[in-house]
């Protein structure tokens, strides 16, 4: 299948998601912060989810929304964290939401994900600061994409006003939960 993607692009991804799942630090870190958010690790789900992660790095406060397959329907998942750089020992979940997500609307973003080439996005832009907030989007299949053959994947922006084909899925993602 010639899937129209820049193989370069692919093994940069390939590699720094490796470098991300064996980093001890960084692993620990993403493993303690997802316990603390009560979300699992996608990579070990056995059914398509997709996640968007916004962590606001000057309160440490996070806003999550996940979609994903649940037996024989959808839901959306919504979850704040927050409170952590002010007064650690209260930081705490906020908002634990899900309900459930029509057959369209997980279609709908299927097929976006597919139109923007999630599966083959760039893991990062290199564009990092201290402050202001860390957008990631992760994805995980059961089986293997067939222009990447990988099954999880995901995509960090920092500040992305200005990564507009990684904002419209993100924005999509939000939509679902706010209507």
């Amino acid at each position: 299948m010639d899937c129209g993607i820049d193989e370069s692009i692919i093994k940069t991804n390939d590699s720094i998601i490796i470098k991300i799942q064996t980093g001890f630090s960084s692993q620990k870190w993403w493993n303690e912060y997802l316990g603390k958010i009560k979300e699992p690790s996608l990579k070990e789900e056995k059914t398509e989810s997709y996640r968007l992660l916004i962590y606001d790095a000057m309160w440490a406060s996070l806003k999550m929304y996940r979609i994903f397959e649940d037996t024989d329907s959808y839901k959306i998942a919504f979850k704040e964290f927050g409170g952590e750089q002010i007064e650690p020992e209260y930081s705490m979940l906020t908002s634990d939401y899900e309900k459930e997500l029509s057959e369209k609307k997980w279609n709908e973003f299927k097929e976006l994900t597919e139109k923007l080439n999630f599966w083959s996005m760039k893991v990062n832009d290199e564009k990092t600061g201290l402050d202001g907030t860390s957008w990631i989007l992760e994805g995980k299949m059961p089986n293997a994409n067939n222009c990447t053959n990988r099954d999880y994947h995901l995509v960090g922006r920092w500040e992305p006003a200005d990564s507009l084909v990684v904002m419209e899925l993100n924005k999509k993602l939000i939509s679902f939960y706010c209507k």
